[in-house]
């Protein structure tokens, strides 16, 4: 059943993409370029360069199953509805009784946002186990945040966390911003990537509203 909410303040929870900003290592550097210029062509065209993961993103299906779904074809109520933010700071590596202390308040088709305070780190930063992803799809939960390059453990092999939430239809998305304001907090969140046909992720803009009870 369908719910009403009414919406309040909203808060933007994306990075800024720039060609300076932090990639995962072996991606792509955001690359900006002049195409049409005004003093040349009387408008200014810009050619923009980046990878499918550069900033805050959504994975799709395809990033790590051939057969998957690409962006486009991921349902946009995966990355849009009510949200919980979580405190995982303390934490490097999130196992199902760290959720099970913090995340108890859970509903099914929630959407679970973590907080880990690591974001800024491009290889030593938190990271969901396999036994965090098997609570995420035993709870219901429809879609999984993290403010680090990535879910997974930098470095592992064969990527069990990442294969285990896309097999099961759970939404991801990383490298969100600003979230440490929110913790503990109920809000409602709208992640929007790009409409990139058959490609394995995308950009997008998340932004979380304050809800009014």
């Amino acid at each position: 059943m369908t719910r009403s909410i009414k919406i309040a303040e909203f808060h933007d929870v994306t990075h800024t993409i720039s060609p300076e900003m932090e990639v995962y290592p072996n991606d792509p550097q955001p690359t900006f370029e002049p195409y049409l210029t005004i003093k040349e062509d009387k408008v200014k065209v810009t050619r923009i360069i980046l990878g499918s993961h550069s900033g805050t993103h959504v994975d799709a299906q395809r990033h790590f199953f051939p057969n998957g779904k690409g962006i486009n074809e991921e349902p946009l109520s995966k990355f849009i509805g009510e949200a919980i933010i979580i405190d995982t700071s303390k934490l490097k590596e999130i196992t199902a009784n760290d959720l099970d202390v913090q995340a108890g308040a859970a509903r099914r088709r929630d959407i679970l946002l973590l907080y880990t305070g690591t974001g800024n780190n491009r290889t030593n930063f938190s990271y969901l186990d396999i036994s965090a992803a098997e609570w995420i799809v035993r709870k219901g939960i429809k879609c999984v945040g993290i403010d680090t390059l990535s879910i997974e453990k930098y470095g592992v092999k064969d990527a069990p966390a990442h294969k285990l939430l896309l097999s099961n239809d759970v939404g991801i998305i990383e490298n969100l911003n600003n979230l440490k304001q929110f913790v503990n907090k109920r809000m409602f969140l709208v992640c929007l990537p790009l409409q990139l046909k058959g490609v394995d992720g995308s950009p997008a803009r998340a932004v979380l509203f304050e809800m009014i009870k």
